[in-house]
């Protein structure tokens, strides 16, 4: 019997570790169609918006996640250039930012290492040439 029960608990734990190396392997988040977010990074719903009107995605994601903050430009700096966008500016500090541009947008990125979890901003914009102000020269 207690066999039995010992072949149960055994088999009980490589189910559970079969549903790990799953969620392991999901794919990253494209809140912004070309904007690739890991998907360690939980987005804060109520700090963020996204809008989609008639032409791309804009907006603001919040995001926090226990990630190393260098890892993360490391993944942001390599996803960008492969989605198409050309980055404009680097700075490297506590807080890291990343900025980026294509077609008609800036997409600029704020990373920040904090003591248990690493914070991150994304912000993709319409460039100022692309905005009808209604302001002529």
């Amino acid at each position: 019997m207690i066999l039995m029960v010992l072949a149960a608990c055994q088999s009980m734990d490589k189910g559970d570790t079969k549903k790990v190396d799953v969620q392991k392997g999901l794919p990253d988040v494209r809140e912004f169609d070309d904007v690739l977010v890991p998907r360690e990074m939980l987005v804060d719903r109520d700090a963020s918006f996204a809008y989609r009107g008639a032409g791309q995605p804009m907006g603001l994601l919040r995001m926090s996640g226990r990630v190393d903050a260098v890892s993360l430009t490391r993944f942001f700096k390599t996803n960008m250039l492969n989605d198409g966008w050309q980055m404009v500016s680097e700075l490297r500090a506590p807080q890291s930012l990343l900025m980026y541009q294509k077609e008609k947008r800036l997409c600029v990125i704020l990373i920040e290492d904090g003591t248990f979890q690493t914070f991150a901003d994304v912000w993709v914009v319409p460039s100022n040439d692309s905005v009808d102000t209604g302001i002529r020269k």
